[in-house]
């Protein structure tokens, strides 16, 4: 009698967005993030996206388009109040989070100036 032996690899459904583990963008500019499923074999009940571990509330400007295996989240116009830790949590997979940094422009050439003036 001949014997089999089978692997069992436990693959646990993960959540990963595009860009983490930081994100720079301009004060002003459109903040894009791309959540995608890696290794899920079906698609999501649902998808929450959290700003510094709160839920977002999507009529403050901020829009979000859902697919079988994505979740992107639009913010119009970002400003220092959207720097921080963003996080998207899938139903059935392990979150993913990235740090967004919101760079006003004016402000970060001032200081770069400053440093290279003699």
């Amino acid at each position: 009698m001949e014997e089999s032996y089978f692997d069992i690899i436990d693959i646990q459904a993960q959540a990963e967005i595009q860009g983490a583990p930081e994100l720079y963008i301009r004060a002003g500019s459109l903040l894009r993030l791309v959540c995608t499923l890696k290794h899920s074999t079906e698609p999501p009940a649902f998808v929450f996206w959290f700003h510094e571990q709160r839920m977002i509330n999507y009529d403050q400007g901020i829009s979000v388009v859902e697919s079988r295996s994505s979740s992107i989240l639009h913010l119009q116009d970002a400003d220092k109040s959207h720097n921080g830790n963003y996080t998207c949590s899938p139903s059935n997979a392990v979150p993913a989070s990235i740090n967004v940094h919101v760079l006003n422009a004016t402000a970060d050439l001032k200081s770069i100036s400053s440093c290279t003036e003699p």
